[in-house]
């Protein structure tokens, strides 16, 4: 107890030198948050598929992403496994995409800014790991909500540095959200290999030798870390906000301007797109969804 009566509560730090908290819909959170207070997500694949069916079609053997107006990135393997069965997927960006060419590069990048993003991995109770049987696991859905700011700014503050930094013509980036991922399950009783939770892309320029790429100089790994929501629940009620909240954070971006190549966004400074977040200005603070942690109960089967 420091003087004066106040208390100081201690918070997991990040590599980006502020904080970072979890909570769950049990915190009564969600009936207030909207999504531009939210960084990333977490939540059952199978869930997922439920409360968003016009955006994942499931048949027999398949899961096809629908995209086109709204929805997500899903940015995976080409199968997942879904209640001990394999489904392929169709319609996905793979997690290594090679560009060719500085417009395809603007495509993409515009694409990566102006959708969330979904990543999926497999996660298991820490006692069945210890008993090795991580074939029982769950596959979750990690969502990432590209046009929050601070997850906006993190990702175009890569995008710029391997620009400016690398020393030849072509590159290679990846964004890791592994620790931030480990760290929830580990605080819900989960654990996971962390495999699924990053993408990357090669810029391949046409130059015909380009030594600094050849000896691995061109390369960047950028660790993304946010606040993470837990969406998971098996209560109606509480599934019905998740519902409502899952469609606010995938309806369409409106396109206002485009993209600059090398430049930051007018968003990656602090302002607020109106058509991108719901929510008055005010709770639009980059920050403002890094105040504390709240109650984290464990993810339930």
């Amino acid at each position: 107890m420091s003087q004066g009566g106040k208390r100081h509560v201690s918070r997991s730090s990040t590599s980006r030198g502020f904080s970072v908290g979890f909570t769950s819909i049990s915190s009564g959170e969600l009936s207030t948050l909207t999504t531009c207070n939210c960084e990333i997500a977490v939540l059952p694949l199978e869930l997922l598929i439920q409360l968003q069916g016009n955006y994942f079609e499931k048949t027999e053997n398949e899961l096809k992403i629908q995209n086109h107006f709204g929805g997500y990135n899903v940015f995976c393997e080409k199968s997942v496994v879904l209640d001990g069965k394999q489904y392929e997927l169709e319609n996905i960006m793979e997690r290594f995409i090679v560009i060719k060419s500085h417009k395809d590069y603007k495509d993409f990048r515009e694409n990566l800014l102006t959708k969330p993003l979904i990543l999926f991995t497999k996660a298991w109770r820490m006692k069945t790991v210890l008993l090795n049987c991580e074939n029982n696991g769950k596959t979750f859905a990690i969502i990432v909500n590209t046009r929050h700011p601070v997850i906006r700014y993190e990702i175009e503050n890569g995008l710029n540095n391997i620009i400016s930094s690398v020393w030849g013509e072509s590159y290679d980036l990846q964004f890791d959200f592994v620790e931030t991922i480990k760290e929830f399950f580990a605080k819900t009783g989960y654990d996971t290999n962390g495999k699924g939770l990053s993408f990357s892309f090669r810029f391949k320029a046409d130059a015909f030798f380009d030594l600094s790429y050849m000896l691995g100089f061109s390369s960047k790994k950028v660790p993304v870390s946010g606040k993470v929501l837990n969406l998971f629940s098996s209560i109606e009620e509480k599934k019905n906000k998740v519902k409502m909240f899952l469609e606010k954070i995938s309806e369409p971006y409106i396109k206002r301007t485009s993209v600059s190549d090398r430049r930051m966004s007018s968003l990656s400074t602090g302002s607020v797109d109106d058509d991108v977040f719901s929510g008055s200005p005010s709770t639009t603070h980059p920050r403002a969804s890094l105040v504390g942690p709240g109650p984290f109960p464990a993810i339930y089967e």
